[in-house]
């Protein structure tokens, strides 16, 4: 992954198009078109809209309701019906790879928490480091947060299937980096905590060293610099 920012996205998902091509899901119904088809964070966007407005509707919906009818609402062609191009999407974390694919694929709902959940650590990010540094604190600080959030959303298990799917195509020291600071953001405890409070908790994870950047091609601990 290339930093920009999370930056979800996931998350979620940051982040090849988006896309959910001839996919099938166990309810009788299949995603026919490749028309029909989720192509990146700007149609997470709308799937967004749509489901704050299901939710209106139906406010006892449970997780899987809102996946089905996220479901329905790409195979009628819900994302063809609003202009994409209009739709803002955040830089660095637009298209996903093959494994995130997979993942959206089984669960709409589960992209979007995570789509959300790095648009918010990439906003904490600027708004403490004044940037969305690469391979630095403010990179171990936004992957953390990141994964913290996902926790709170979508459970710690989902979380990780989820931050090492985005790692999907990264390598060596980089990806070690960031499957490390994903890992330490999943430890903190977020049950009932505002962001706040989460967010306090992942910046004393990078003042500590618990979290590791990357100097000189090496792995060393993070400190408090930009904090």
């Amino acid at each position: 992954m290339k930093k920009q920012a999370l930056a979800i996205i996931l998350i979620l998902f940051t982040l090849s198009p988006f896309s959910i091509n001839a996919l099938e899901y166990n309810s009788n119904t299949s995603f026919k078109s490749v028309n029909n088809t989720i192509q990146n964070t700007r149609d997470l966007e709308i799937l967004q809209d749509e489901l704050e407005r299901y939710i209106s509707e139906n406010p006892n919906a449970v997780d899987k309701d809102k996946d089905e009818h996220l479901k329905s609402f790409i195979i009628e062609g819900g994302l063809n019906k609003t202009n994409r191009e209009s739709r803002s999407y955040l830089s660095g974390y637009n298209n996903l790879n093959s494994e995130e694919k997979k993942l959206a694929r089984n669960s709409p709902y589960q992209a979007i928490q995570v789509n959300n959940a790095a648009k918010t650590a990439t906003n904490k990010t600027i708004e403490i480091y004044g940037k969305n540094g690469y391979q630095d604190n403010s990179d171990a600080f936004r992957h953390c947060l990141w994964n913290a959030l996902m926790k709170q959303s979508i459970g710690a298990t989902a979380a990780e299937k989820w931050a090492t799917a985005h790692e999907y195509n990264s390598y060596g020291i980089d990806k070690q980096m960031d499957l490390h600071n994903n890992y330490i953001g999943r430890s903190i405890y977020v049950s009932g905590k505002s962001l706040n409070a989460i967010t306090s908790e992942v910046k004393s994870k990078v003042r500590n060293g618990s979290c590791k950047r990357i100097i000189r091609n090496k792995l060393v601990p993070t400190n408090g610099y930009g904090l």
